[in-house]
């Protein structure tokens, strides 16, 4: 099924809704699907903004997050404001497929103490 920018914009739109409930949401950073975690990129709130496309364009707070534990993340899932997951997927390199991008990580590796950036933009649905 082949929807509107207009459906598309409607339905994310609710998902920027039910991520801010509770505060700022966030992408949570891990090994794969129920690994370790290894950092958290806090949101602005509103979490996004929607394009002209329909999709979900991240908006980071203003203050960075750390990495907490040095690694690989291969698998980020999309938290509401009480740290609940409404999404999860991919993590990937700018170049990748995946729905949540990393910046600046060639090998993917993200080292302790270092900031957590994603790409830009970084759009969903």
């Amino acid at each position: 099924m082949n929807i509107t920018a207009a459906h598309r914009a409607a339905r994310n739109q609710a998902s920027i809704d039910l991520a801010d409930v509770g505060g700022p949401s966030s992408i949570k950073l891990y090994t794969e699907p129920g690994g370790t975690l290894l950092g958290v990129r806090t949101l602005a709130q509103p979490c996004g903004t929607i394009t002209a496309e329909g999709r979900i364009q991240f908006m980071p707070a203003v203050v960075n997050d750390l990495v907490v534990v040095t690694g690989t993340p291969t698998w980020a899932e999309w938290c509401n404001g009480a740290g609940v997951a409404i999404a999860g997927g991919a993590v990937t390199d700018e170049a990748g497929a995946g729905p949540f991008k990393l910046a600046g990580t060639g090998t993917m590796i993200i080292y302790a103490g270092g900031v957590v950036t994603l790409a830009s933009p970084a759009l969903l649905g």
